[in-house]
């Protein structure tokens, strides 16, 4: 499941190799003060490349406000965010053991499990990716 909250209502969408991850939050009040400004700070803190423990993608991971603001105040609908996969590259997964098999240390047997497919890119939606 994709969308979870009473209050605010949080759905997410996109994959680790597609274009873009993002999200909808509805539920937010009118009138208050939300920019990208606000937003970035923390995703700058989660963005990989930052040690050797992370991803080497180079991601940039900013985030876009495409709907539900106008001059930095919410407009009591939902708000549209998205961040873009500037450094996707799905292309590395295919005609590999990758397609066959289940990688070690990651999820991709329990989402095949679970949902009855398998991303040939990367993890899918159950890539660290998500964590935007």
């Amino acid at each position: 499941m994709s969308t979870w909250g009473e209050y605010f209502r949080v759905t997410t969408y996109g994959e680790s190799h597609c274009r873009s991850v993002g999200c909808i939050v509805d539920g937010c009040p009118p009138g208050m003060e939300l920019t990208e400004e606000d937003i970035q700070p923390q995703m700058t803190r989660r963005r990989p490349g930052q040690s050797a423990l992370t991803t080497p993608r180079n991601e940039k991971d900013r985030v876009e406000i495409q709907s539900g603001t106008e001059f930095g105040v919410t407009l009591g609908t939902p708000i549209g965010m998205m961040v873009r996969n500037e450094d996707q590259r799905p292309k590395d997964y295919g005609g590999s053991t990758m397609d066959l098999y289940p990688r070690p240390s990651h999820a991709d047997y329990t989402y095949l499990e679970k949902y009855g497919v398998k991303a040939s890119s990367g993890g899918g939606r159950s890539s660290a990716r998500e964590t935007i």
